[in-house]
């Protein structure tokens, strides 16, 4: 059998095992005894115009056995539509067959009337779907799905499941969340907890308090809804944002707790490999100073460590010993922190994990003290001057003095060292700015015209445009910038390729381009007897949001941190009469500047605009100041010139004209001159008869 056969043959093996394995976990049995039947009203009271997708949910059921670890789900849901009927038929349930099994325990449908049994254990297939896949995690889930045949308009489908089984890691803690409504009615909403230990809740948007009681010696929180009414939602709301009626239960005290529980996930008490050791001594003895260690440190764990996560069972949180990161030149955000904050502490230097939400960071503090809150590890790092740094191992291609690196907006985190008590507000560290600088030269009226940009990029602006000039070839940038001209402006050509100077040391980037505009005369917008060319500060625009409406009931979302400068110079083929501007609008969340000049000795014109804004968001209190103050700045965010039609075609025939003039002038000179000759002429003619007539006598 040859090497191959072998390998074909133990990839089939093993592929059928863990078929079976994860068939093995789904089981059937009846309800456990412990779970409170919730009834439902079939026909609640809800407008079938307020129902998406054809699926009205009915009943939402959550009920928690912690001292088991056991969770039991069930869901009612009614077809009202033909559209409903794909999403309506099919069953998916997620579980990590790591720590969890399936239990089945009722598919029954409701059909005028009459009730049929839908539960088949043989009708799941269970499969892996890695849904993060497209971001290098692999948490090895499993979902077991079902899609149930005949059924029909008008059914309502009634399912129930318990999933056996928490994750380790946890220990005997116990927290979690749900929210008490939806993004369209639901007739019922329930979640019951029976705990061992005394649990805090909290809500938000929602004054529903729980009942409290006992069951067998254990304590009984019980939350329910009927027709709970829907969130509001507006546009531009902030992902970190909660809009529905949520409610936190958890058995940590304090936020010091979850610190305690994750000193012991991140315990300092490795014996390093040679590997590790080797390697932290060369970029101990090639750096001098402090800062190049902890710069050496992180771009060795940035640009080395390849992201890859494996995130199954206790992975999600534990993780991976430095030594073995090392060796498989890949992990995944925790991996790489504890990686890079264990080679620092090596090296005498103060660092320490930290939890992070991605998105949520800026809400933290109205969860309750939960590791479920948390989806993001980085490392913050004290230097010897007691500066506190913060960088995030998983980013690349960052450069710049290190404690100027930037870090993105995050928030807030949990800083894991001993005696942590309290989330901790981080502030951006670099200078994250862009400044353009387009020079136009227009030689002629309603002519072609060529721009030239020069954009330039400090921190993190700098290390995101590094990060696409390297995953790109310039003649895909060449036609991304391009197409970006081209909804500016007609008849845009490339003249150059886009040139690119990076320097490093002080993270700044600087990008050229070079373009002919051969349409940048159009008509006037609202008047079209004149040609105008429009004249904008584009980066601005880009980042500068403009709401619709003049009152919110929820925060709006702001591109946060930015600051940008725009500079225009237009090299006019004349003199244009202009007034100066000099214009400032300040509001509390952020400040505009634009200004004007017209340099009539050399008919330049130059236009600079600066825009930075202040916060990551609008509160509602202070949106309709926000939103006079945007209104302001859009009246005077583009800057025309124009020229009637008219005059513009006399100055193209007036410039014949004067070409004819100096045609004419030309003549007129050479018949003056003709004239002078043929008098010159003339009078040598009557000199040499007088001379000859002088001879004879």
């Amino acid at each position: 059998m040859s090497t191959k056969t072998i390998h074909q043959f133990a990839l089939i093996f093993f592929f059928l095992l863990s078929s079976n394995v994860y068939y093995a976990q789904i089981k059937v049995s009846d309800t456990p005894d412990w779970v409170v039947q919730q009834s439902y009203d079939k026909s609640p009271e809800i407008d079938l115009k307020d129902i998406s997708y054809g699926l009205l949910v009915l009943l939402s059921d959550e009920q928690v056995h912690v001292p088991k670890q056991e969770r039991y789900i069930r869901f009612a849901r009614k077809i009202t539509d033909n559209v409903g009927i794909q999403d309506g038929s099919s069953i998916s349930i997620n579980f990590d067959p790591t720590y969890q099994q399936l239990v089945l325990h009722n598919i029954t449908v409701f059909r005028n009337g009459t009730t049929i049994d839908k539960l088949n254990v043989n009708d799941f297939q269970t499969i892996r779907q890695e849904s993060n896949a497209e971001s290098y995690i692999y948490d090895g889930s499993l979902n077991a799905i079902a899609n149930l045949a005949d059924i029909r308009n008008g059914d309502i489908l009634d399912v129930s499941y318990s999933i056996k089984g928490f994750n380790p890691i946890h220990g005997n803690h116990f927290s979690g969340a749900t929210a008490l409504n939806d993004f369209q009615p639901v007739g019922k909403i329930n979640y019951y907890i029976i705990s061992n230990k005394t649990l805090q809740f909290k809500t938000l948007n929602s004054n529903v308090v729980p009942d409290i009681g006992s069951y067998m010696g254990f304590t009984t929180y019980h939350w329910q809804t009927n027709l709970a009414e829907e969130p509001t939602f507006e546009d531009n709301t902030p992902m970190w944002y909660l809009p529905y009626d949520h409610l936190f239960v958890s058995d940590y005290k304090t936020w010091g707790a979850v610190v305690d529980w994750a000193l012991k996930i991140y315990k300092d008490d490795l014996k390093l490999s040679s590997s590790l050791k080797a390697k932290i001594e060369q970029l101990k003895n090639s750096s001098e100073t402090e800062g190049e260690r902890i710069l050496a440190t992180l771009k060795f764990v940035q640009d080395d460590i390849r992201y890859l996560g494996l995130e199954s069972g206790i992975g999600a949180y534990k993780p991976f010993s430095p030594n073995q990161v090392l060796e498989q030149r890949f992990g995944d955000c925790k991996d790489k922190s504890w990686l890079m904050v264990t080679m620092l502490r090596q090296m005498g230097i103060e660092a320490y994990p930290v939890l992070i939400s991605s998105v949520y960071g800026e809400s933290l503090d109205q969860f309750l003290p939960s590791p479920n809150a948390f989806d993001h590890v980085v490392v913050n790092v004290v230097d010897s001057k007691n500066n506190s740094l913060f960088y995030d191992p998983t980013l690349n291609n960052q450069f710049g003095y290190y404690k100027s690196v930037s870090f993105p907006n995050y928030g807030k985190g949990l800083i894991i060292k001993e005696n942590g008590t309290a989330l901790e507000k981080i502030k951006p560290q670099s200078e994250d700015t862009v400044e353009v600088f387009d020079i136009f030269d227009l030689p002629t009226v309603g002519g072609p015209g060529t721009l030239k940009v020069m954009t330039l990029y400090r921190g993190a602006e700098a290390d995101a445009m590094r990060r696409r000039y390297k995953s790109n070839s310039i003649s895909s940038l060449s036609d991304n910038f391009k197409d970006y001209y081209e909804n500016l402006y007609d008849g845009v050509e490339v003249l150059e390729d886009p040139t690119f100077d990076d320097d490093s040391l002080a993270n700044k980037l600087i990008v050229e381009e070079f373009y002919k505009i051969n349409d940048i005369w159009k008509p006037m917008v609202g008047n079209d007897k004149n040609i105008a060319v429009d004249f904008t500060p584009y980066s601005i625009l880009d980042v500068f949001i403009s709401p619709n409406e003049k009152t919110r009931k929820t925060p709006f979302d702001l591109y946060y941190p930015t600051h940008k400068k725009h500079n225009v110079t237009i090299k006019l083929p004349e003199s244009w009469r202009l007034e100066k501007d000099n214009i400032n609008i300040t509001s509390k969340n952020f400040d505009f500047s634009m200004a004007s000049k017209m340099s009539t000795a050399r008919d330049i014109l130059y236009l600079d605009y600066e825009y930075k804004n202040k916060h990551s968001h609008v509160a509602p209190k202070d949106f309709e100041d926000y939103y006079n103050k945007v209104k302001e700045v859009e009246q005077i965010l583009s800057y025309y010139i124009y020229i009637p039609k008219s005059e513009a075609s006399n100055r193209r025939l007036n410039e014949a004209f004067d070409t004819d003039k100096i045609v004419s002038n030309l003549s007129t000179i050479f018949y003056w001159i003709f004239g002078i000759v043929l008098i010159i002429a003339i009078g040598l003619v009557v000199f040499v008869v007088q001379s000859n007539k002088n001879r004879e006598k």
